[in-house]
């Protein structure tokens, strides 16, 4: 045998191993678990822009398995909803009135992303120490690309945990944070916490979403709901550290 023909096969054993390689990359993405996402308003349009009119009643999202965050119209409040239990804040003078766990057929949303879940996969959150902002944000994307779904594209999730430091608002109106507080009125409504205290985190991640899904600045867009002086409390969370045990919900594949 000539060594050319040895050389020619190495070749070939090597391009086809590539391609094998490529192959099984795009069937693993293909088969990466991804759930619909429906989007009722852009986060900018209504956030920056004042595009606050009503685009999605409550009553009509409100199925079992729904998990949904949002606003409602006229940003007069906030809306949380985790399998099909919608609970909406209003600023109420110096506090907060909460309705829930059934929607009102007058409320209207005029922000929300929804996704209806029918199956969750609960994974523990490996961390060795508190997390928060990005740390905490960077951390739910490589759990949930490792449990096989498909980051790439909008997914909901759920956190269960021991928060101890946690920081809410509930909109009133305006956005705290693409409008200049000094020319409104009137205030959001908020609420933080340095004790710890357990939570449910709802939200969705969103890469590369910002102005749309989420805020500029974050892949996440996510509600608290905590149990406070005896009542649900929920909130949009403007800050959050996360202790360690924790676990995460996830779509579960099929």
């Amino acid at each position: 045998m000539h060594l050319d023909y040895f050389r020619s096969i190495t070749v070939i054993m090597v391009i086809a191993v590539i391609a094998c390689l490529a192959l099984s990359a795009g069937c693993s993405k293909q088969g990466a678990t991804a759930i619909e996402v429906q989007q009722h308003g852009a986060m900018r349009a209504v956030m920056r822009d004042g595009q606050t009119e009503a685009r999605v009643g409550l009553v009509d999202v409100s199925s079992q398995g729904v998990i949904a965050v949002g606003a409602l119209a006229g940003l007069e409040g906030e809306v949380t909803i985790l399998d099909g239990k919608v609970w909406v804040a209003r600023p109420d003078g110096d506090g907060v009135q909460i309705s829930g766990p059934s929607a009102s057929p007058s409320d209207q949303a005029t922000l929300l992303t929804v996704a209806s879940v029918a199956r969750w996969d609960r994974v523990e959150l490996t961390m060795e120490k508190s997390a928060t902002g990005a740390e905490l944000e960077a951390l739910i994307e490589q759990t949930a690309r490792d449990h096989g779904v498909d980051t790439t594209r909008p997914f909901p999730f759920v956190i269960d945990g021991v928060a101890e430091r946690l920081e809410i608002h509930v909109i009133n109106g305006f956005c705290p944070h693409a409008t200049n507080p000094t020319s409104i009125d009137a205030e959001p409504w908020r609420w933080s916490t340095d004790k710890p205290r357990n939570a449910r985190i709802v939200g969705f991640y969103a890469a590369d979403a910002a102005g749309v899904l989420t805020h500029h600045g974050t892949a996440i867009h996510v509600h608290a709901i905590i149990e406070y002086d005896g009542r649900v409390l929920t909130g949009h969370i403007d800050g959050l550290t996360l202790k360690p045990g924790a676990s995460l919900q996830l779509p579960a594949a099929g």
